[in-house]
């Protein structure tokens, strides 16, 4: 009698087939890959589409359906092979358009294993928990692999496969938690500690696995995993634990106070509401509690400037990293009568780890060896809030960095982390975007309405967070005002007067309390700095207002800066923010006398004249001199300054030097007014004329409020002559022409030189030769009879620059040879760069190109040397027509690119007009003529506006001849 063999395919692991006990072959890949299919579908159908999806993608071959049909045939041989392969109604029958596998459950692992998931199902509903668990162990002692269909590596990413994945993992997790539940963690916590380990982003498993090492006493390994988890949640996928597994992790915190474990403090203050900005302070906090060990960090930073809000933020979205708990202890730093001492804080931190008040040490040495001995071992955050010096906090340390500790202080706190290896975050004033941003949120519809407005209170608040809530608030207080009334408000009556709730949040009380913390002469200081109207001061300008040495302004400044009452800048310059220079002011006003402020002013206003003074000398050696010549009573400081040193000063208050103008008139000094400005002339012409004409508005008025008739003719030359390098000629020409007569009529031979000799220059560009001649020649005159070598250069390198415009090319060399040869024995490098520039130019007139090119680099050198911008942009432009007549085209237009950005950036027309139409004419010289009219034009169009007849005849011969 013939028996019917036993069919038994597996699919979970390995795709296997047997007859009876006996293995067979399924076949080549594609039909593994089709029989995988169909018994994934076992009793249901797979479609013709779905089996050629899965062998070829989306371009199956034209043969897919004939290929199908032989690989049908073959798997009804395997699976049934006392049938005939042309049997539709076996095994695997033909339905449709598809297929249909017809296995008994027990002829399919897959189907064996759904059936005891179901059963144990119903167990575990029906109130018997070791039932469900026996066949949950069962159904899961099917699985060969962990992934079903292992060696078919084409069906990896199929559905169908990631769902049976997917039904394993839940019968898993089933499996596990009723094995919890039934008190049997132990079988299963190295199964569950290898699956957490394979998959570090499954929430579900890491939870289990969390529950499991509490249910066997590993609670310590359970709080890392949780903290482990949590970070590669945050890394990899951005994201914070999930329900459950904050379930998990609330259970462990839950069962260690219920077991009479230490006490877990949750002691933060509620979060600051609309927290805005601070991403890279918030990342530093990151990074300093992600080393191992975490250590001490320093929040430091001015009043409010948000120290502790950004500390309690933090904590706050950080809490599940510090299972042992979250302290918040305010040191009251910042009232020095009122501050906690060691021996206070200390008792105040025992009890927050549960110590009973008998047990705590009675001195102070014990109770920080009590506290050590707490914290040994525990993952606390310790938040110690307003900190007024190490010292203070010195005791309060852990002896083990398990613990985090985070400290606020207005103080910079050095020796905490020169000894004890702190990390410091410094807080500065939120950035404007996130100062508006703050606003918006706190304004709500109000700030949409009127975006300009919310601009103005940022910077009425100097962007300082406290500021910005208070102004908010009073906002708010002020409904019936719209935002830009508000802002008026606070403009007439002072922020510091209208954003002030009363009580602790005032912003004169949190200033106050920083300033009482000072000695008696940092307090000083600090009121004596609001005196300077400059939003700056060097160390040599603290030094003159608070008349000690630059020594005892140092330590002064050391002081200030470390208590965040000032900052200090890259370039070693300190200032304040608005709000804290009205309240050194008020102080100023309700402490200094006023005979103290007066001559502090006088101190300050000496300082900055002698110094540019003594810089003027240094750069323009040949100018000092001269100006005895002009009449000018200036003053150097006495300091001696390097060129590169004198340079940096001027650059570094040339935004300065208009508002100390200002000042020095608004104090009734405005003979300090006219000093600076004569003082700063020759510095101002090098490529600063938007900052000249408003420095010589300020003193010319002065010089008149004086009736000092000599001053004013000088500085009025001085604005013609920036009025000239900005192109401005019929302004200059009326400026210079008013400063000329009031020369005339005082007497002023120096100044009718000057203006002379300026005015030819305009003259020569509006093409008024002969005139520009007869005012050059005068000016050489002038000079040679007050014996002014200076000036005679001055005008010398003027009258070559004539002479060369009309063709006297060799009497044009002869004169700029002579001004060079008088700069050089008077060391002006300023001087002998500008004729070794004009003399480049006639040489290059010439077809000298290679003399031309050797001068023009050396005129280069000295302007870069003396950080001339607008000599070092006429050099480019004269060497780049230089190296065009060599045939270099390239490096010519690089050297033009190059002058006409200086040009640009400075505001110099006529310079910007002569390298446009320089440019054009490389440009034509390499065949580029479209480019080279289009240059022209450009120049044209600035020479018409400016009057410049030179250029203007230059541009429009070059587009006549372009066509």
């Amino acid at each position: 009698m013939n028996t019917v063999a036993v069919l038994v395919v597996q699919v979970l692991g390995r795709l296997r087939v047997w007859h009876d006990d006996r293995e067979v072959d399924a076949g080549p890949p594609a039909r593994r890959l089709m029989l995988g299919v169909l018994a994934l579908n076992a009793g249901r159908l797979t479609t013709r589409r779905e089996l050629i999806e899965s062998l070829w993608g989306e371009r199956p071959p034209s043969s897919a359906v004939n290929v199908l049909h032989t690989h049908t045939k073959h798997l009804r041989r395997l699976l049934d092979p006392r049938r005939s392969p042309r049997d539709q109604e076996g095994v695997l029958s033909t339905v449709g358009d598809g297929y249909l596998l017809r296995l008994p459950e027990d002829a399919l692992d897959l189907l064996r294993f759904r059936r005891t998931v179901t059963a144990a199902q119903r167990a575990a509903t029906g109130g018997d928990p070791a039932r469900a668990a026996a066949l949950l162990r069962e159904a899961l002692r099917l699985w060969e692999d962990d992934d079903p269909l292992c060696d078919v590596p084409a069906l990896e990413g199929h559905p169908k496969v990631w769902g049976v994945k997917a039904e394993r993992r839940r019968a898993q997790l089933s499996y596990w938690n009723l094995m919890l539940r039934a008190g049997n963690a132990a079988e299963v916590v190295a199964a569950l500690a290898v699956q957490g380990a394979a998959n570090p982003l499954d929430e579900a498993v890491q939870a289990t696995l969390i529950r499991a090492y509490q249910a066997t006493g590993q609670r310590a390994i359970a709080f890392e995993r949780y903290e482990a988890t949590r970070l590669v949640l945050a890394e990899e996928l951005g994201v914070e634990p999930g329900a459950e597994l904050r379930r998990a992790y609330r259970h462990l915190l839950d069962e260690q106070e219920s077991r009479g474990a230490p006490r877990v403090p949750r002691q933060l203050p509620a979060p600051v509401p609309d927290f805005t900005g601070r991403a890279g302070e918030l990342a530093l906090l990151d990074a300093a509690n992600a080393r191992r060990p975490p250590g001490i960090v320093i929040v430091c930073g001015t009043a409010g400037v948000g120290k502790t809000a950004l500390a309690v933020h933090w904590g706050h979205h950080n809490r599940e990293l510090f299972p042992d708990g979250r302290i918040h202890l305010d040191l009251r730093g910042d009232d020095a009568e009122h501050a906690l001492s060691p021996h206070e804080a200390l008792g105040r931190l025992l009890t927050a780890v549960g110590v009973s008040d008998q047990d705590i040490p009675a001195d102070t040495e014990s109770r920080a060896a009590r506290w050590r001995t707490e914290t040994d071992g525990r993952r606390l955050l310790v938040l110690l809030d307003n900190a007024a010096s190490a010292d203070q906090v010195r005791p309060l340390l852990p002896g083990t960095h398990d613990t985090l500790v985070v400290i606020t202080s207005r103080d910079r706190l050095a020796a905490l982390v020169a000894l004890h290896g702190a990390h410091r975050v410094e807080l500065d004033l939120l950035p404007r975007a996130d100062a508006v941003h703050l606003l918006r949120r706190l304004l709500g519809e109000r700030a949409g309405a009127d975006p300009g407005s919310v601009d103005s209170l940022a910077t009425i608040c100097a962007r300082l967070p406290l500021a910005l809530r208070l102004a908010a608030e009073y906002a708010g207080a002020q409904a019936h005002l719209p935002l830009a009334g508000v802002v008026t408000r606070l403009h007439r009556a002072g922020p510091l007067d209208l954003l002030d709730p009363g009580g602790g949040a005032a912003i004169r009380h949190v200033f106050g309390c920083s300033y009482r913390l000072l000695d008696a002469e940092a307090q000083r200081l600090f009121r004596l700095l609001s005196l300077n109207p400059a939003p700056h001061s060097t160390l040599a300008c603290v030094a003159a207002l608070s008349d000690v040495d630059e020594i005892g302004a140092a330590r002064l400044l050391h002081r200030l800066a470390s208590a965040h009452l000032l900052r200090c800048d890259a370039l070693g310059r300190y200032g304040f923010h608005d709000l804290l220079r009205a309240y050194a002011a008020e102080m100023s006003l309700a402490v200094d006398g006023e005979a103290e402020r007066q001559a502090a002013v006088d101190r300050l206003l000496e300082h900055y004249c002698g110094t540019a003074v003594e810089a003027s000398d240094t750069l323009y050696p040949g100018w000092s001199e001269s100006r005895r010549h002009a009449g000018l009573a200036l003053k150097p400081s006495g300091v001696t300054l390097s060129p590169d040193a004198a340079l940096a000063w001027l650059d570094g208050e040339l935004a300065s030097f208009g508002t100390i103008c200002q000042f020095a008139v608004r104090q009734g000094r405005p003979e300090r007014a006219v000093t600076l400005a004569a003082a700063l002339h020759r510095y101002l012409e090098a490529g600063h004329g938007t900052e000249a004409l408003s420095i010589y508005e300020c003193a010319v008025a002065a010089a008149r409020q004086m009736g000092d008739a000599q001053g004013e003719a000088h500085l009025r030359t001085n604005t013609g002559v920036v009025l000239r390098l900005l192109g401005r000629y019929a302004e200059a020409v009326d400026e210079l022409g008013e400063a000329l007569e009031l020369c005339r009529r005082v007497g002023n031979r120096h100044g009718q030189a000057r203006s002379l000799s300026n005015l030819g220059i305009i003259e020569e560009r509006l093409g008024a030769f002969a005139s520009s001649a007869a005012r050059h020649r005068e000016a050489v005159a002038l000079y040679r009879e007050i014996d002014d070598a200076f000036g005679q250069a001055a005008a010398l390198t003027n009258l070559g620059n004539l002479e060369e415009s009309i063709g006297g090319h060799a009497e044009a060399a002869r004169h700029l040879l002579a001004a060079h040869d008088i700069f050089a024995t008077l060391g002006e490098r300023s001087g002998q760069a500008i004729a070794l520039c004009n003399l480049g130019q006639i040489y290059s007139s010439l077809g000298q190109d290679a003399l031309a090119v050797e001068r023009l680099r050396e005129a280069l050198s000295l302007f870069r040397e003396i950080e001339h911008r607008d000599g070092e942009a006429t050099a480019l432009s004269n060497l780049g027509t230089a190296l065009c007549g060599q045939a270099r085209f390239e490096e010519s237009l690089r050297h033009l690119e190059q002058a006409l950005e200086i040009f640009r950036s400075t505001g110099h027309r006529y310079g910007e007009a002569s390298v446009l139409n320089a440019t054009g004419e490389t440009l034509r010289a390499m065949g580029r003529d479209g480019e080279a009219a289009q240059r022209h034009r450009l120049a044209l169009a600035i020479a018409v506006e400016t009057g410049d007849e030179d250029e203007r005849g230059r541009a429009a011969a070059a587009l006549g001849s372009l066509g």
